[in-house]
Parts: C-alpha cells; structure tokens; sequence
C-alpha cells in the first residue's frame, strides 16, 4: 500500500474531492514556544517568592510612571486647586496632599488561606481545602498598595467595586491620604502595554473592521472540560464531538464547515476526578506527615485515563491534538503546569512529541499562521473571581471582566504566588506582558462561553479574549478562525 499523508486519508473515500481538511500547524519551535517548560533536571524549589515579586515590579513600574506622568503629571496640573503632586514612596505621602503613588497591590479577605494561622493550629502538613471564595458578601476585601517603605490600606468602596485590583497588580493611584495610613483612592492607572506583532496581511479580512489578516488561515477548536469519567459515565455528549471533529456528523454542509478545522486544543480538565465517597475520606484521612508514603491513593481511575488516550487517538487521525493539563488533571497543582505524562497517552505514543499530537504547559504559547495566542486552563481566572463580592461581579460574564483586568494590569496571574500556587521563579516572572502582547486569548473551563475585544488605550492594539466554557456542562466549545478571529461556539445537546 502506498504511502498516504493524513489529508489523503482523510480525503481518500470522499465523494466531494474540493473538501479536504485545511492544515494549520503549531510550530514545534518559536521563541516563545516554550515560555513556561521548566527542564526536570533544573527545577528548584528553595527559592524565596521575593525576588520574583520584584522582577515583577521592576518590570511594571516605569510603564505605570509612564501612563501617570501622561495622565496626571507631576505639580503641572490641579484637581480643586491642589495641584498633583508625583511622590517616589508611600512612606513619603503626606497627610491632606493631593498625590500618586506607585506600588503593589495586596488584598487582606476574610477566607484567604494563611500559613500562619495553619502553623498556629498544626496543620500546616496538610494540603488545605481551597475556599470557594475568600470574600463574603458583607465583608469587602482590604485592598492596599505597598513598596519597599510601607503600606497604605486604599479608601473608597465604590471606586473599588468598579475597580478590580487584587493581589500583585503593579498599579499608579491618585488621592489624598485622610489619615494616616489610610489613602482616598480617586483614580488609578495601569501598566503601558507591551508590543504585539503584526499579523499577517493577506486577504480583505479583518478584526472588529482595522486590521487585515489572512481569511484562508483555517480554524482551530478549543474544547474543555471534558471530564471524561469511569466506563459506566461515558457521556454521550464526547462522543457526538468526536464524531463532529473528525467529519462523521451533521449535513454536507456542516462536514464542509467541520472540514476547514485544522487544529483541536484541549485546554484542561480532560479527567474527571473520582466522587467514590470510600476513597474521598481515604484522601482526607492521608494528613499528618506521621503517615507520609504509608498509602498509595490516586484520585482517578484508570478506566478515565484509557478513554482520553482512545478518544485522542480516534481524533487524531483527522486532525492534529494540543492538549493542556487542567485543575482536574493528574497533573501538579503549581503553574505553569507541565505537560501531562506521556504514559497517559499510551495508544498514541508513537505520534508523541510530533506536530500530530502535542502535550502542553498550563498557560501556553500558540502560533499559528503568525498569530500569536495565549492561553490557559482557567485557574488563574478562577482565583481572581474569588475575590469579587456577588454585588461587584453582577455583569454577565464575570470570567470576560477578569480577562479584560488582566489585560490592564500585563498580568494575567497576579495572584501567584499569593493565592494560587506558582513555581518559585529566581529573579523572573512569565506572567507578566514585557517583551509581546497575544493576539488571541483564551482561558478554558469558565461557567459560560463568552467573546470580546481588549483595545490598549496607549498602543490601540488589539487582543480577541475568549471565555472558553465547560464542555461537560454545557456541551459547547469554541472554533477561532485564525484568519478573521471571529469565534463561533457549537453546542452539542443529546
């Protein structure tokens, strides 16, 4: 039998010889490709969070001083006949004076975890339970800003509400401080944004009508969530999206539109977790560090692993799979996560490492066709929203508001290392927006699917934010055209 490339394959049987499956590759290698792999043999875990923090500040601070010098200048400007006045250090402010300041942000909540509070009640060798939330409804967080002089606790809870700042923003603000060490926020500004590249002009396409891009450029799927579970619960919803993917559901017309599909990104939550009661207390009960190693306990099964592996290598065949580990994921808990163990994906390991089938980090760089695409399995979208009173997050999608705050703060996991765990990196962040602004960004697993646009308000460039839902709830993923990106959401009922 001769030779055959996946596209002949595909095509070989089809009775409509002009619809083939459009090929868009992610580049094994770009420079930023491999932007949050950490090599085994180099990770270490002895570092302190601090110089982290200040690689993030020293990154940050000159383009906060920037927008705030362009906004409100230093003693060449007034509000109420005070004029503003530029102060290098919280600890410098004085009482009654119209000022800015730059600092970090910190945010004190009810529910937040403390360390110190877990050493007092000696349980600081058990993995503690995450809150759902770590504000309540009655209790606003205490959000300050701090440097290396001091703190000031930020007054004015309505500003606040509209305002979302939450631990490790590097912001500018303007007020006066009515007592000490106690500041009247009146205004705030963000970071400059970094550069974004220009994408490709080909075609008359273009993104929310300014610039021109490639419209043959094909689509991609982004799909989470799926949380496939033991034999018994196989959903049926999984299926029917295997069979869309790879061309075998729907009309002619949707095979046609299905066809121009050239790329499945599997952003997290791939493996549902056990809810065995039996062994959910068997969890809880492996605590003190007395026992350590004395019980081999897994959250999943080896059914659930099986059915990834097979519905990856039933996929695969069509088009090629990128998948990212998620919260849910035998994975660890720390971002950036590494790429799932290849021994998940055993079917499939003759193709692994291949641009067929891609195991990724959590968060990941994307290229594809010259657009640049970011993306994340949501945790640090999550983490933020537990800091958002139910009053404060009242719009209808909370996860866009978050993403859009993220954007004006170049940061897009300030709660790390804070809240949500992180790699202690030495004297670096990759969090942080420095040297490339995406043109795309996606973050999986959120309640509800949801689109829109970020414009920079220095730059004018543009970033296409994408709430990705959760596919085991809502049966719905989203399909990016890499050319125009325009988004469209398919949902699947049974």
């Amino acid at each position: 039998m001769p030779h055959m490339s996946y596209k002949e394959y595909l095509t070989a049987n089809s009775d409509d010889s002009k619809v083939f499956r459009k090929e868009t590759e992610i580049p094994v290698e770009f420079d930023k490709r491999n932007e949050f792999f950490i090599d085994p043999k180099s990770r270490k875990y002895d570092k302190q969070y601090f110089s982290m923090y200040q690689y993030r500040l020293s990154h940050l601070k000159e383009r906060v001083i920037s927008n705030a010098m362009e906004k409100w200048g230093n003693c060449t400007r007034e509000i109420d006949g005070q004029k503003i006045v530029k102060q290098d250090k919280i600890l410098d402010i004085q009482s009654g004076k119209l000022c800015w300041v730059v600092g970090t942000v910190f945010c004190d909540a009810k529910y937040k975890l403390n360390i110190l509070s877990d050493v007092e009640k000696g349980t600081d060798d058990i993995l503690p339970l995450v809150p759902a939330r770590y504000v309540s409804d009655e209790d606003q967080p205490i959000v300050m800003l701090e440097d290396e002089s001091g703190r000031a606790v930020l007054h004015n809870e309505e500003f606040l509400k509209k305002n979302l700042l939450v631990t490790g923003c590097i912001v500018g603000v303007l007020g006066i401080e009515i007592q000490a060490g106690i500041f009247e926020i009146m205004d705030v500004v963000y970071p400059k944004c970094a550069p974004q590249k220009p994408l490709k002009t080909h075609g008359n396409g273009n993104v929310s009508g300014d610039v021109d891009v490639d419209v043959g450029a094909g689509r991609v799927a982004i799909v989470s969530g799926l949380n496939i579970g033991v034999a018994g619960n196989y959903d049926l919803k999984i299926e029917l999206l295997k069979q869309y993917l790879i061309g075998e559901l729907g009309a002619d017309v949707d095979k046609s539109f299905s066809s121009e599909i050239s790329q499945l990104v599997v952003a997290g939550n791939s493996i549902e977790p056990i809810r065995d009661i039996t062994a959910e207390e068997d969890l809880k009960n492996f605590v003190t560090t007395n026992n350590y190693g004395s019980k081999n306990i897994t959250k999943y099964t080896t059914e659930s692993l099986k059915q990834l592996d097979q519905f990856i290598s039933e996929v695969v065949v069509s088009l090629p799979v990128a998948i990212m580990p998620g919260d849910h994921d035998p994975a660890e808990i720390s971002l950036p996560q590494q790429p799932l163990h290849k021994s998940i994906f055993n079917t499939n390991r003759a193709i692994l490492g291949s641009d067929r089938l891609q195991r990724l980090t959590n968060p990941v760089w994307l290229e594809m066709n010259g657009v640049r695409i970011l993306g994340t399995s949501g945790q640090n979208v999550d983490d933020v929203k537990k800091y958002i009173t139910t009053e404060a997050g009242a719009e209808s999608s909370l996860s866009m508001r978050v993403m859009k705050s993220s954007m004006k703060w170049q940061n897009f996991v300030p709660t790390a290392p804070d809240t949500l765990y992180c790699y202690p990196y030495d004297d670096y962040d990759p969090f942080i927006f420095t040297s490339e602004l995406p043109h795309v960004y996606f973050v999986g697993n959120q309640d509800k699917y949801a689109i829109d646009t970020y414009t920079c308000e220095d730059s004018g460039a543009k970033v296409r934010l994408i709430s990705v839902p959760d596919f085991k709830s809502s049966g719905e993923f989203v399909i990016l055209n890499v050319g125009t990106l325009e988004t469209e959401v398919v949902k699947i009922k049974v």
